[in-house]
């Protein structure tokens, strides 16, 4: 599954999880509630303030959304998945010494601007599922109420989780927030090594050839 594709689900996720004061059924005089019904309630505006914590909330997402593909973009771009390599912090501090100060400075704003919005976005939808679900129940029609309303939560809580697992790391700890296999990049893209790194690799190469080949001949 692409990156893009993924992205449509996860906002998919997001207005269904969030806005839940449109897409919940609610009680009005007896039947289900249109949306607007959802929205024109006479409750001193408790509604009203119900549905704006929701786009809030969606909005917040979006933001956090936006961080975390141009993070990911980055982590693929400047570095690598290597099983042969350890993946504690220490190692991948090791590692990111081989890569440009101003590269790594970059990796390591993403990750702490993603960790920020992930915990905003984590502290908005868990005021917003409580006044949402106030507003809901007190407007209860029947079981459907409470299954699309548990549904819904649950739907964009397994997000949370991600986002808390990626975002709960050590600094040099760098979790892909898409893949569904958590994988961890903990090495450099070869691409990015300094040219004076790559330089030495190719003479030391070379060197191995050449010896390799000595040893052959004789």
């Amino acid at each position: 599954m692409t990156v893009t594709t993924t992205l449509i689900l996860e906002v998919y996720r997001v207005l269904m999880g969030a806005m839940l004061i449109l897409f919940v059924p609610q009680n009005c005089d007896g039947e289900i509630c249109s949306l607007s019904g959802n929205f024109y309630r006479a409750d001193n505006g408790l509604t009203k303030s119900a549905f704006a914590l929701n786009l809030f909330t969606v909005a917040s997402f979006l933001v956090l959304y936006k961080i975390e593909v141009t993070r990911e973009n980055k982590m693929i771009n400047y570095l690598n998945v290597n099983p042969e390599l350890p993946r504690d912090d220490d190692a991948v501090k090791d590692a990111l010494e081989h890569l440009e100060i101003s590269k790594k400075e970059e990796i390591w704003t993403l990750d702490k601007h993603y960790q920020q919005a992930g915990y905003f976005s984590m502290g908005a939808f868990s005021i917003n599922s409580a006044l949402s679900s106030y507003v809901i129940l007190t407007n209860f029609l029947n079981d459907k109420t409470l299954t699309v309303l548990l549904t819904n939560l649950l739907f964009m809580g397994l997000k949370i989780n991600d986002v808390f697992t990626v975002v709960k790391t050590d600094k040099n700890i760098f979790l892909s927030a898409y893949l569904t296999r958590k994988i961890q990049y903990n090495d450099i893209d070869p691409d990015h090594c300094p040219k004076e790194e790559k330089d030495i690799e190719s003479a030391t190469s070379i060197e191995n050839e050449v010896s390799d080949q000595t040893i052959v001949e004789a």
